[in-house]
């Protein structure tokens, strides 16, 4: 088998050596995309199972490491952050052999196994459900939905307390000399980051896009905060204070009302900050009336406080829009910033402003949709049947050329 696969190794880097990448056309290069994706995700998805093996069979012990994950850094040459990864996920996967499978098999991307093992790892009924999530499914919704597992089958007040425990803020400088900043809090604190810097963000990216002058949501994001730390300064008090507050912040809190009523999540039920992850049923209520919430009472995927309101989108249909499309609706689109609302069905042919006909888009797709023939098609999503997965909608989307071009 070693003989096998170590032929097989020569022989795919000698034609990749000898590739003349040059004289591909414009389908050979995507097709040649494709086919270096199955060879990275072989090669990854074999070097995850055999850190298995190694750490089972102690094999990095006397080499010099500390740590299999020091070793398997030095051993091919990748950071430290990537090799704790790997040996962690290749843990999971001793428990998990189904999801190891499709990880060999190709049919899973190692982004893809870490979040699925991350929730089946706590909750194992939950496996086969993740793993039908990933194959329709951004990685974005995956993370969301692997969260939410983790959300229910843990408890949330020690994890929120623990997470608390171990906040962080951090910085240093890169051999390039930039400034870098990395820290850790719980969901609803990060909430109230984020949302401080969104609509200073919003307002820079408008800026930029009139200008004509683009760039990562990451550097508006950035420019954001330092915009932010300019324009404002934070008293003593505050920065000691354990439940910390900005008058201007808003929120979108989604919580199932039984879960309101009763304090605290069960199985499959929801209490969330939009676009940023699970919290406790106790710290959203703490947040009601310290910032402007706007809540959103969920009873399973149902929006019950949003109704059909005609042409104009209210504020309450607008909010559900936006918590529900945090990125653009293309599939494999991530774009979160300057997103656009369009009618699904456009207004002149009768489609009405409703919470089923409407859709967030970023500007690209919008205008592909509304002047060159795109479309937005729902498909129907086979779901399990167990809603510990987050009560993702079982309705997606697919994005169809114009009339003729598939």
């Amino acid at each position: 088998m070693f003989d096998r696969l170590n032929q097989l190794t020569s022989e795919l880097q000698t034609c990749i050596s000898s590739f003349e990448v040059d004289c591909v056309d414009a389908a050979g290069a995507r097709e040649l995309v494709e086919i270096a994706e199955r060879v990275r995700r072989a090669g990854d998805s074999l070097r995850t199972v055999a850190v298995g093996q190694v750490e089972r069979t102690n094999a990095w012990k006397g080499e010099g490491a500390r740590s299999i994950s020091e070793w398997l850094a030095s051993e091919t040459d990748c950071a430290q952050y990537e090799a704790t990864s790997v040996v962690i996920l290749a843990n999971q996967l001793q428990h998990l052999p189904t999801t190891q499978a499709a990880l060999l098999s190709g049919a899973l991307s190692g982004t893809q196994a870490v979040e699925v093992a991350r929730g089946a790892i706590v909750a194992p009924n939950t496996e086969s459900q993740l793993l039908n999530l990933a194959k329709h499914v951004t990685v974005r919704d995956l993370r969301d939905a692997t969260a939410r597992v983790i959300a229910g089958a843990t408890d949330e007040a020690a994890r929120h307390k623990r997470i608390h425990n171990s906040r962080f803020l951090k910085s240093w400088r890169d051999p390039d000399g930039a400034f870098i900043i990395k820290g850790r809090m719980t969901v609803a604190n990060g909430a109230i980051v984020m949302a401080a810097l969104k609509p200073i963000q919003d307002e820079i990216f408008k800026a930029a896009r009139k200008s004509g002058e683009y760039a990562k949501p990451e550097a508006y994001a950035a420019d954001a905060l330092l915009a932010l730390c300019a324009g404002k300064t934070v008293s003593a008090q505050a920065l000691s204070s354990a439940k910390p507050t900005c008058a201007n912040t808003v929120m979108n809190i989604r919580i199932d009302i039984d879960a309101l009523k009763r304090g605290h999540t069960e199985h499959g039920e929801i209490c969330e900050i939009a676009g940023v992850g699970p919290i406790p049923v106790a710290t959203a209520k703490e947040y009601l009336g310290e910032a402007f919430l706007k809540l959103l009472i969920l009873d399973g995927v149902d929006i019950k406080t949003v109704a059909h309101m005609g042409r104009h989108i209210p504020a309450p249909l607008r909010t559900a829009v936006e918590e529900r499309d945090r990125v653009c609706q293309v599939p494999t689109c991530d774009m979160s910033v300057g997103l656009e609302i369009d009618h699904i069905k456009p207004f002149s042919e009768g489609g009405p402003a409703s919470l089923e006909n409407l859709v967030r888009l970023c500007k690209r797709h919008h205008l592909q949709k509304t002047h060159d023939g795109y479309r937005l098609i729902k498909i129907k999503v086979e779901a399990g049947s167990e809603p510990a997965a987050g009560g993702l909608s079982e309705m997606a989307w697919a994005w169809r050329g114009p009339p003729g071009n598939g």
